[in-house]
């Protein structure tokens, strides 16, 4: 989002309101002002209004601080083309570019530099930002207790991981999610450090989280994730395991993830709980259709896809498995998958590219968090196809998926 508004907003002036009325305040502290910074760290978003060039040049720069959380929508297109909704917090203007642009989000908040300041000081270190310093992290990891799990989920530390990359990083890594970080030896600790940048440089610049390595040669259903909502592992064969860590579902390969060191009995506790887990139909980021395995899915979603695709959902799980697998739709999206070009890693996945393949996954329009909408005539097209409808945000520069 943030890289695409640099190229399409910075330096723009633009007419700002709040059409329901809860940016109100805020709306016209930038009416008016040329938009001349833009900074992204983690899943927060900084946009910096005035400063130097302006006619009052006396007057504090204004700082927009927004959050999409599970479902904000930033959507950009001609004027015209946009409707405002109940949610839409800001709408900004500019006729001399024939440009609007509204905002949904779960924090819309504004104040000046001090503001700024105050809430880049409590956010942790961005693997994607060029001044992100590793030596941060490490200082933080051996002064913390926690667990690493909990450290990478940790916004204060890190910036920007999810639960999906939480899972993938460590399994790369080799380091068990329940290890406390003070533990971790400077060469673990870089390994975690530098997976964490790669994957989320990748996710970057594909749109997609995709944390298996090119020359891994896994087959399906290993082709995008070691581990995460798999049964087993794609490297070892071991069954994976997962349990609760700090209200959300942890992943590990006990073969290729040892713990090494002791733990606190209350996690003791936790992990004896693990079990072996039992793929659920992602929707954060679901396996293509071509790599679906039908009788791994429950009853429950079994009956999602069917209905989604206006089929009946009556029957055993038997009988389910086999109304999909005579599915024309579904064997459609296996053959446009099998025909899919490789995504050139040069540069980031345009918005109708992830569009695309946002249709073919099937994923739902309010799981992730995260989203640039850009509406233009192809994207629409896209949108309304009888596959199901998406909405026109996507384009997941920064995709922070938090995945079950």
């Amino acid at each position: 989002v943030a890289e695409r508004h640099k190229k399409l907003l910075l330096g723009k002036v633009f007419k700002a309101t709040s059409p329901n009325g809860r940016f109100k305040e805020g709306a016209k502290h930038i009416h008016d002002r040329q938009l001349s910074r833009i900074e992204a760290i983690g899943k927060n978003l900084f946009y910096f209004w005035g400063g130097k060039g302006e006619k009052n040049e006396k007057r504090e720069p204004t700082v927009v601080h927004i959050h999409f959380g599970m479902s904000g929508q930033f959507k950009t297109g001609e004027i015209g083309q946009l409707e405002p909704t109940p949610n839409t917090r800001l709408e900004l203007v500019n006729s001399e570019h024939n440009l609007v642009a509204h905002l949904s989000a779960m924090t819309v908040k504004h104040g000046d530099l001090d503001f700024y300041e105050s809430k880049r000081k409590s956010l942790g270190q961005d693997p994607l930002r060029r001044d992100a310093r590793g030596d941060l992290v490490w200082e933080k990891f051996q002064k913390s207790r926690k667990s690493v799990g909990m450290l990478l989920m940790d916004q204060s530390v890190i910036a920007g991981v999810g639960n999906i990359y939480r899972a993938e990083i460590l399994f790369k890594a080799g380091i068990h999610p329940e290890q406390p970080g003070n533990t971790l030896d400077y060469e673990s600790f870089s390994r975690v450090w530098n997976i964490s940048r790669d994957l989320l440089h990748r996710g970057f610049k594909t749109g997609s989280i995709l944390t298996v390595d090119p020359d891994s040669n896994l087959g399906p259903p290993w082709t995008r994730r070691y581990i995460y909502n798999h049964s087993s592992c794609g490297v070892c064969g071991s069954k994976v395991k997962s349990w609760d860590m700090g209200g959300r579902t942890c992943y590990a390969c006990l073969t290729c993830q040892k713990l090494n060191e002791a733990i606190p009995q209350e996690r003791k506790s936790k992990l004896k709980l693990a079990k072996e887990h039992k793929p659920f139909l992602s929707h954060c980021a679901p396996e293509p259709a071509s790599e679906l395995n039908l009788n791994s899915l429950t009853v429950k979603a079994l009956k999602e896809m069917l209905k989604k695709h206006n089929l009946s959902a009556n029957g055993r799980k038997a009988e389910l498995i086999e109304r999909l697998s005579n599915c024309s739709e579904l064997k459609l999206v296996k053959q446009e998958e099998e025909e899919r070009e490789v995504i050139d890693m040069s540069s980031p996945a345009s918005a109708f590219d992830a569009a695309q393949e946002k249709v073919k996954a099937g994923e739902k329009r309010n799981v992730e968090h995260v989203a640039l909408v850009e509406v233009d005539t192809e994207t629409q097209k896209l949108a309304t196809k009888k596959k199901g409808k998406i909405p026109f945000r996507q384009s997941k520069k920064r995709r922070q998926v938090r995945g079950k």
